[in-house]
């Protein structure tokens, strides 16, 4: 018997990547606000680590797991600077994105349930790949949990709670006693919690809270880390996971017999990162709440457009007073004023009437689309809300 293909849909997200690249192919200039990459090098210190050890041959497999000298700093950089108790032991080393689908596939069976909140990053895929069911539940106005609407999503088959801190889209980093409460849900109906926060290390207002420091004791967390933005590394594809040694072993399989491990020239230049790259990260933060600021100051000035501080990651996140699907709006910014940005019903249902706008091009350039954004709301009638 023949297995039914997965339906994945079409997330209106890659109707505009198409558009982007038809504008690109057509030879006109494009402002790419739409995806997350920031216009940043990697530290050469970085790249130096790497330069080292595929000077030293070192180009076989790495071990399905990771190296361990790179796990153990990525525990000790987790427990000391985030308070979450982990060991080399428990981390496996992977590109952060496949790491949310590797959790899923050690996590859940076909037809188990994976909750996570409305609007939020890209869950909905992998958990369809798995066999899963996706449910939402709704956030507040301002972007914090809304633990009622949490509570009240959760069925007998929910297995899993996926939260992302600082978020993604709206880059809200959750506070201690939203985590603290969502931990008690979760705890109480038998979940496992993923939590993502591959934007830990950018946070521009206040600290951010990893979720196993406040966490219940006895309840399964696997967090998901990431190089890819604290250090500019984002074409390195590397990040990595830890939680409890039973879903670390099931993930190891995953990883064994899908992308057998990650080069071991970037691991090493991953742990070079973790080791020496403090004050590198430092500096790129700074850069980016430069942007950030630069871009939020250009938007308090146009009418038909508002938006929720963001605290963290690298975007904001606004509304539009426009008669128009955040689709139709994204695909008309681009042909009219040469300005990418990502559909807010790309993170689901609550995202319509807003757009994700990544900074993560120079100053300048920010108020080069902060110009377009203004000519655009005021050409199709925006006003001042």
């Amino acid at each position: 018997m023949a297995v039914p293909p997965i339906d994945l849909g079409d997330n209106v997200a890659h109707l505009v990547d198409r558009e982007v690249a038809r504008a690109l192919r057509d030879g006109r200039e494009v402002l790419p606000l739409h995806v997350g990459d920031p216009e940043l090098e990697t530290p050469p210190g970085i790249r130096e680590a790497a330069v080292r050890a595929l000077a030293q041959g070192r180009t076989p497999y790495a071990p399905p797991q990771g190296l361990p000298r790179l796990r153990a700093a990525i525990a000790e950089h987790w427990s000391s600077r985030h308070h979450v108790a982990t060991e080399a032991d428990s981390v496996v080393v992977l590109p952060a994105k496949f790491a949310i689908y590797a959790s899923l596939v050690a996590t859940i069976d076909p037809g188990d349930e994976v909750l996570f909140a409305d609007p939020s990053y890209f869950f909905e895929e992998p958990v369809r790949l798995c066999g899963g069911r996706p449910t939402r539940f709704g956030l507040r106005d301002d972007h914090s949990l809304d633990l009622d609407a949490l509570n009240e999503a959760v069925t007998p088959r929910t297995r899993v709670l996926a939260l992302v801190t600082p978020g993604n889209p709206t880059g809200r980093v959750l506070r201690k006693d939203e985590l603290r409460a969502a931990g008690e849900i979760a705890h109480d109906h038998g979940m496992t919690v993923l939590s993502d926060e591959a934007y830990a290390e950018l946070v521009y207002d206040g600290a951010h809270v990893a979720f196993g420091s406040v966490a219940p004791a006895d309840l399964p967390v696997l967090t998901i880390g990431s190089f890819s933005k604290t250090y500019a590394m984002s074409g390195w594809r590397a990040g990595f996971v830890f939680g409890p040694k039973e879903h670390v072993a099931r993930i190891v399989r995953v990883v064994e017999h899908t992308i057998t491990c990650l080069p071991p020239f970037v691991q090493e230049a991953c742990r070079w990162a973790l080791e020496h790259g403090a004050e590198d990260a430092a500096r790129l933060r700074e850069r980016l709440r430069e942007r950030r600021d630069e871009l939020l100051g250009r938007l308090d000035d146009l009418a038909g457009i508002s938006y929720v501080h963001p605290e963290g990651a690298i975007y904001v996140f606004p509304s539009y007073q426009l008669d128009l699907s955040s689709s139709d709006f994204a695909v008309q910014l681009l042909a009219e004023e040469g300005l990418s940005v990502a559909p807010g019903a790309a993170f689901g249902p609550r995202g319509e009437g807003h757009v994700r706008i990544a900074y993560t091009v120079p100053p300048a350039l920010l108020d080069r689309a902060a110009e377009r954004l203004g000519a655009f709301l005021e050409r199709h009638g925006a006003a001042r809300g």
